[in-house]
């Protein structure tokens, strides 16, 4: 089973569950809601490993877990188990456990996307490429347009006054 991620822009957590809302209150992944959502179905990409490592890259720091940390928005957080224990206690349909999951990205990470300097993407898609988690399946031009689109979004929505947004599902 695979994990599927899509980025996307919106104002605010708000805004982001609006434009995904199934009619049942569960966010649709924004690649399959409508046209108008800009967005990017990135697949295999996760915000805290995968692209934290890209924004280390971009930033040039080491990366760490919490280089991206976003903001949970779905499910409402006041449902948020308080631990591990109570985490593993929930029902199997829990969303929870079974998503979707939507994620507000730092404000921080969305600038360094926007701000990066284009002549220094090359080098940092040939580095991107040879991350562990690729395990050696993701070649230089298709890690360059994924960087070129989280770039094109990133100052699409810093120009609009937007935030990034990460949904997630099984």
């Amino acid at each position: 089973m695979g994990v599927l991620f899509d980025y996307f822009r919106a104002p605010d957590g708000e805004s982001a569950l609006r434009m995904l809302d199934d009619g049942e209150g569960v966010p649709q992944g924004p690649t399959t809601v409508r046209e108008d959502v800009d967005a990017i179905d990135a697949k295999g990409i996760d915000p805290d490993v995968i692209l934290g490592q890209l924004l280390g890259f971009i930033l040039d720091v080491p990366w760490s877990v919490d280089l991206v940390d976003g903001v949970n928005v779905w499910p409402p957080q006041e449902t948020a188990p308080a631990s591990v224990e109570e985490f593993e206690r929930l029902p199997e349909d829990s969303p929870w456990q079974t998503g979707p999951w939507l994620s507000e990205l730092k404000a921080s990470v969305r600038d360094a996307l926007a701000d990066v300097d284009e002549s220094a993407l090359p080098a940092i898609a040939e580095r991107w490429t040879r991350i562990e988690e690729f395990s050696g399946h993701m070649d230089v031009v298709h890690a360059r347009e994924l960087i070129d689109d989280f770039v094109a979004l990133a100052r699409r929505a810093r120009q609009a006054g937007d935030r990034l947004y990460c949904w997630c599902c099984l």
